[in-house]
């Protein structure tokens, strides 16, 4: 005999961009959303019966629909209308969690000015969002960002780490540190943040803080980051990060009678250490 345990399902990576028009000035919103549904599904596994099966092809085009239907300001908000609908339309849906990153587009100077229509990527760094909705209760918000590349090329260090047999790192007290930061914050239960204020904030402060903290490790620096955070956001009850490493090692120049002056490295993908943490308000 066997049973089914556990199920999920959903639509994932459903792109939507939508130009709000207010006048000559367009706002641009470019989105990527997943959806997950859990509920009374078991029966399409064990029985084969899709009588309460939601296609996946329908999230989609749900998705296109209430984009159209609704007015909305971040992606959190749109998080909470996508997520409410789901458990508010369908009896034996238990839960739906969405998912969106936003690719951040800049309006292009001309003229002095901001332009009306004509816009520029941001560079690396997604505006990333968890909204996860149940029948019981609100609409529990994450806010986030994902793929914010950074480097320094002095102000990182790593020493008098633990060593054994199969230790061949050297310790070093200038390194170049580089990584890709995803980070994702929750709100205190009590708050009503203004999600744009938050990353905002969030998208200033954590590379800044990247930039000027003095780094004994990367581990160190995961909990500055997220110290700097909570202080500047008191909305913001827990922040959790993920940098993998994105090593630079020195080329040995001495082959070429060249001396190894910390200036000439070359950029690896794997293996990678990857670190992550969680640094929670008092």
């Amino acid at each position: 005999m066997a049973r089914l345990t556990a199920n999920s399902y959903g639509k994932c990576d459903v792109r939507l961009t939508k130009v709000v028009r207010t006048g000559a000035t367009h706002t641009l919103w470019e989105l990527t959303a997943s959806i997950i549904l859990t509920g009374d599904f078991a029966r399409i596994y064990t029985n084969g019966d899709n009588s309460p099966c939601i296609p996946t092809d329908t999230m989609k085009n749900t998705v296109y629909v209430l984009a159209k239907k609704n007015e909305f300001g971040s992606p959190e908000e749109f998080g909470v209308i996508l997520a409410s609908h789901f458990v508010g339309r369908f009896d034996h849906v238990e839960s739906d969690e969405v998912s969106i990153a936003q690719k951040i587009w800049t309006r292009i100077p001309a003229g002095g000015r901001p332009h009306d229509h004509s816009f520029s990527s941001a560079g690396s760094g997604r505006r990333t969002c968890v909204v996860k909705k149940t029948r019981r209760g609100p609409p529990r918000v994450s806010g986030g960002l994902a793929g914010l590349e950074v480097i320094k090329t002095t102000g990182s260090g790593f020493s008098g780490f633990l060593k054994d047999e199969y230790t061949t790192l050297q310790e070093t007290t200038d390194r170049i540190l580089a990584t890709s930061i995803d980070a994702a914050w929750d709100f205190l239960p009590s708050a009503s943040p203004d999600y744009n204020a938050v990353f905002e904030t969030a998208f200033r402060v954590i590379p800044e803080t990247f930039a000027t903290h003095e780094s004994l490790s990367v581990q160190q620096t995961i909990y500055a980051m997220g110290e700097a955070l909570l202080a500047r956001v008191p909305d913001i009850a827990t922040v959790s990060f993920t940098l993998p490493n994105q090593h630079r090692l020195p080329v040995n120049l001495s082959p070429f009678r060249l001396a190894s002056e910390n200036e000439i490295f070359v950029a690896t993908s794997e293996p990678f250490g990857l670190i992550k943490g969680t640094v929670a308000r008092e």
